[in-house]
């Protein structure tokens, strides 16, 4: 069974004035997700240092570790989500798409991506309705003090930075030839004939004394 892999979009300088402004926005969106994700894996290091080191020497814990880093994992999850989309390392179901011909494998990879972003665009207006009912209920985090509403707001953020790329994926793949998983991320597959041929072993035995 094939292994897919993606392969990075080759060097060729964007043409058109749709392809390079979805080339400043990939960029945009991929730092603004860097940082979401660095920064929650650190705070998560970081908090949990702390509370190890305040629980073995100073003798309490931390009350806000827990709360900080149940913010740290929404984060992670959500700009996850988005990160996983521009590089194209989301799990893919491929047996219908696999026995098309090339033009009908480009044309349901702009179905796909369209599709998924419209969707994803529709979670992103519902997931901005929950927080703003949770604005407007109130509330705040035992620990943190911080409102509720600023904590979920994440989710509807990492929503929408999914759904730009794949609205990005969609744009590549109507302005470019061949056919792209994500907006940098050409559609390839790595086969066993791809890999190296395993080196042939020493001879040994009678034969091998012969032929010395």
């Amino acid at each position: 069974m094939q292994r897919s892999t993606c392969n990075d979009s080759t060097s060729r300088r964007p043409t058109g004035s749709l392809e390079r402004l979805a080339t400043h926005a990939a960029v945009i969106v991929e730092r603004i997700e860097e940082i979401l994700l660095s920064s929650s894996v650190l705070l998560i290091a970081a908090m949990t240092i702390a509370n190890v080191f305040c629980r073995s020497l100073l003798g309490f814990s931390l009350a806000v570790t827990d709360e900080v880093a149940q913010v740290a994992i929404i984060v992670l999850c959500f700009t996850g989500l988005s990160y996983a989309a521009g590089k194209g390392r989301h799990i893919r179901m491929t047996a219908i798409y696999d026995m098309l011909p090339p033009v009908a494998r480009k044309g349901m990879m702009v179905v796909i991506t369209s599709v998924t972003s419209a969707i994803l665009f529709a979670l992103t207006w519902y997931a901005v309705d929950y927080v703003v009912t949770v604005y407007r209920l109130g509330g705040i985090s035992p620990a943190l003090r911080i409102p509720f509403w600023m904590l979920y707001a994440v989710a509807p953020l990492g929503l929408f930075l999914a759904a730009v790329q794949y609205a990005l994926a969609t744009v590549k793949n109507l302005t470019s030839p061949g056919i792209f998983l994500s907006f940098t991320r050409a559609d390839g597959y790595e086969t066993d004939d791809d890999q190296p041929a395993p080196a042939a072993a020493p001879e040994t035995g009678p034969s091998a004394e012969a032929a010395e």
